[in-house]
C-alpha cells in the first residue's frame, strides 16, 4: 500500500508475534538484523517449523545467545550462517543441538566462489567447468555448422556465376538473389569461393592447439 513504516513499529509488531508463541521450538533459523546499517546489529530467532519469529535479541554477542538457548534446551536444530559467533553460540549453550547452513548463505557463498574464480582466470575459467567429453561434443557440433555455412557459400558462388554466365549484370543478380552489388562484384573475381577471414584462436578455443 505505499504506508510509511518507522523502525520501532516494525520491532513492535515482531516482539508481539513473538510474545503470542506458545509451543517450545525444536527447529530454528538464527541470524543478524541491523538496528542501523553497517553500525548495530541485533540477532533474530525464527521456529522454522512454523515459520515465525520467536525472539529479537538486542545485539549481536556469544553470551546473549548463548544465554538464550541455554533457557531453550528443546531445540533440536539450529539453522545459521556461517558466522564463528553464532557457531560458538551454538556449541556453548546447545551442545547437544544439530548445526545446519541454511539455505541463502550456501548459494551466496557459492555464487561468490564462482565470481571470484571467473575474475581470476578470465572466461577460460567457465570452459574449464565443462568435462572433456561436453567440450569435444561442443567442438564437433561447431565444426558441423561451419562445415554446413561453407557449403552453403558454394551453392550461392554457384548461382552467383551461373547468373553472370547468362550475360546478367551485377544489379540484376543482387535483385534475384538479395546480396549487395559490391559483393557480387567481389565474387565474381574469384574462381572458387574465396575464405572467410578467421579471427585470431584464443587458447580457450578447441582449435589452438591444432592450428601448430
Amino acid at each position: 500500500m505505499g504506508l510509511g513504516v518507522s523502525d520501532d513499529t516494525v520491532l513492535r509488531q515482531l516482539k508481539r508475534c513473538a510474545q503470542g508463541t506458545t509451543e517450545a521450538p525444536t527447529i530454528i533459523g538464527i541470524d543478524d538484523w541491523s538496528w542501523r546499517k553497517s553500525q548495530t546489529y541485533g540477532t533474530i530467532i525464527v521456529d522454522l517449523e512454523r515459520r515465525v519469529v520467536i525472539d529479537i535479541l538486542e545485539d549481536r554477542d556469544v553470551v546473549t545467545c548463548t544465554n538464550w538457548l541455554k533457557r531453550h534446551p528443546e531445540v533440536e536444530v539450529i539453522s545459521r550462517d556461517r558466522c564463528g559467533l553464532y557457531a560458538k553460540a551454538a556449541r556453548q549453550g546447545a551442545p547437544h543441538a544439530k548445526q545446519v547452513a541454511d539455505r541463502f548463505h550456501i548459494v551466496q557463498n557459492l555464487r561468490q566462489a564462482i565470481e571470484e574464480q571467473m575474475n581470476l582466470h578470465g572466461r577460460a575459467t567457465g570452459r574449464a567447468l565443462l568435462s572433456d567429453a561436453d567440450n569435444i561434443t561442443a567442438a564437433g557440433s561447431l565444426l558441423k555448422s561451419r562445415l554446413a555455412h561453407r557449403t552453403s557459400r558454394e551453392e550461392i558462388f554457384t548461382t552467383i556465376h551461373a547468373l553472370r554466365n547468362q550475360g546478367l549484370s551485377c544489379s540484376e543478380i543482387g535483385r534475384r538473389t538479395g546480396f549487395p552489388r559490391r559483393s557480387i562484384a567481389k565474387w565474381l573475381q574469384f574462381e572458387t569461393p574465396p575464405d572467410r577471414r578467421r579471427a585470431a584462436l584464443k587458447p580457450s578455443s578447441p582449435w589452438y592447439f591444432e592450428e601448430f
